[in-house]
């Protein structure tokens, strides 16, 4: 006995994982739950996919097994890929975000710090006081980016932006409940996952 079962799954020309189960009843009939997946680590939401489930005789889905997963299977390995795109272009947000937090703490920094060159003069300088309204700024966006991540359901995202408790120490106790509520919603998403 001889298939090309095998040869037509690599036609599909769509790597990624396959999980089949058969069951078959008493009349001849087969039930067969496929599930690909791509190999994509970067969401959770892809456990949600469904398998796709066949019915029919052994000749019907000899017949029409594989015209009948292309475009589910396509479908999939697409979303798969827009995710790995989304992932790398949200990692690269992360990180241009955090060399502007710190070009903005050093330009703030380099404000209150005395220059030398006035020190050697034996001039006292009195230190600049912190731009309450540049860190007001700088506080509201922050947050306005937490809770349009959060609004996402993005809570791991939106845990990374949290302003930290070291640069607003008055809003320690706003920041301490704005995380415990993003950690406890990403552990209930995580939870309907799985």
């Amino acid at each position: 006995m001889t298939t090309n079962f095998f040869q037509n799954i690599i036609a599909l020309q769509v790597p990624g994982k396959w999980n089949r189960s058969i069951h078959s009843d008493e009349q001849g009939h087969l039930t067969i739950s496929a599930l690909f997946t791509a190999g994509h680590q970067a969401d959770n939401a892809t456990k949600a996919i469904p398998p796709m489930l066949l019915r029919g005789t052994a000749e019907e889905l000899d017949n029409g097994f594989f015209e009948a997963i292309m475009q589910p299977v396509e479908q999939t390995a697409g979303l798969y890929h827009n995710l790995n795109a989304y992932a790398k272009e949200l990692e690269k947000a992360k990180l241009a975000s955090k060399m502007e937090q710190d070009k903005k703490a050093k330009a703030a920094k380099a404000k209150t710090e005395p220059k030398e060159s006035e020190e050697e003069d034996g001039i006292e300088v009195s230190e600049p006081k912190p731009d309450k309204e540049a860190q007001r700024r700088a506080w509201e966006e922050a947050m306005q980016q937490v809770s349009a991540l959060d609004s996402q359901c993005l809570y791991e995202e939106a845990l990374a932006v949290l302003p930290s408790v070291t640069d607003y120490p008055d809003k320690a106790t706003e920041l301490a409940k704005k995380q415990a509520d993003l950690e406890r919603r990403r552990e209930q998403k995580k939870a309907l996952l799985f």
